[in-house]
């Protein structure tokens, strides 16, 4: 099963809550399990995160192939659950759903009406007789009857040209050299994250000059850059794939990137390889731990995810 950027935020905010929530954590260990497999299975199978169960037997369905409870404890469940805010359940509509912390956030709601809508209108749309698809090739007067042959290239700027990619004036010239070390790194890793299809050629990655300036002049340091612009620009081109409309060029993400420059919303940095094997001894820890406790076992002291990290960190 592929498993999207935004059901991966999901399913990473349902690990945050098991180990934070003090409603969670008041509850029997297959409780919590079974609370942790219903809201998986809201997420990767439902659209919207909700679950009609209206129809004959699908409770009972749900539980036995889904939640791995038993079918007559399954309605007890979803009361405690609702009653602790940990889904929401309407019993006479027989519908379950994920609660507010683990639904799609407003970002990927206002992203998902856009894309049902054929996506963001044209910032300058066309007027007047050129609007017109029927004259769409009429040819203009240019201004003054000057010969278009004998212009001068060097003092006629191409009308889609990019500004040019600069500083501001009190940079100095180490700033430059910065700017100039993040476009040779960053710059040919944007092709990579965007996924463009080879088959229509090469593209060029000049635009992330542009980018680059614009996060030195926010104060973000060329690791701080290289997340925020690959972690966008990844970000948008699988949504655009998903969508069956991939981006043809890397001018697409410049509205995106721009945005998260001028928020500051740059992504936390990569685990290292003993953070991430930390993780696993502690999910291994905590699958032991719930086991035991399912066992009944007592005077059990839950593993916490710090006392691994601090171990990594030794």
């Amino acid at each position: 099963m592929k498993v999207s950027a935004t059901h991966r935020s999901q399913l990473a905010r349902v690990l945050m809550m098991e180990a934070e929530s003090l409603a969670l954590n008041a509850m029997e260990a297959v409780m919590v399990l079974s609370w942790m497999r219903l809201v998986r299975y809201l997420i990767l199978n439902t659209a919207e995160g909700v679950l009609d169960v209206s129809f004959p037997g699908a409770l009972a369905a749900l539980a036995r192939t889904q939640v791995f409870c038993d079918a007559n404890l399954i309605e007890t469940y979803l009361e405690t659950y609702a009653k602790t805010q940990l889904i929401t359940w309407d019993r006479d509509a027989q519908t379950i759903g994920l609660p507010p912390g683990l639904g799609l956030t407003a970002r990927q709601i206002a992203s998902r009406a856009n894309g049902a809508k054929g996506g963001r209108p044209r910032k300058t749309p066309k007027t007047g007789v050129v609007a017109d698809r029927r004259q769409g090739n009429i040819a203009l007067p240019i201004s003054g009857g000057k010969d278009v042959a004998r212009e001068n290239p060097a003092e006629t700027r191409p009308t889609r040209t990019r500004a040019e990619a600069k500083l501001s004036s009190k940079s100095s010239s180490e700033d430059k050299l910065k700017l100039d070390a993040m476009f040779k790194r960053i710059g040919p890793k944007t092709l990579e994250a965007a996924k463009f299809d080879p088959a229509r050629g090469l593209q060029n990655y000049g635009l992330t000059r542009q980018w680059c300036a614009m996060a030195l002049e926010k104060g973000l340091t060329e690791d701080q850059a290289e997340r925020l612009i690959l972690g966008v620009v990844e970000s948008v081109a699988e949504r655009q794939i998903e969508r069956g409309s991939p981006a043809g060029h890397l001018g697409y993400f410049s509205r995106a990137i721009e945005d998260a420059i001028a928020k500051g919303d740059v992504p936390e940095a990569p685990k290292t390889a003993d953070e991430r094997k930390a993780e696993r001894d502690w999910a291994a820890a905590m699958e032991d731990y719930t086991s035991r406790l399912a066992c009944g076992e007592a005077d059990l002291r839950r593993p916490e995810l710090s006392d691994f990290l601090a171990k990594a960190a030794a």
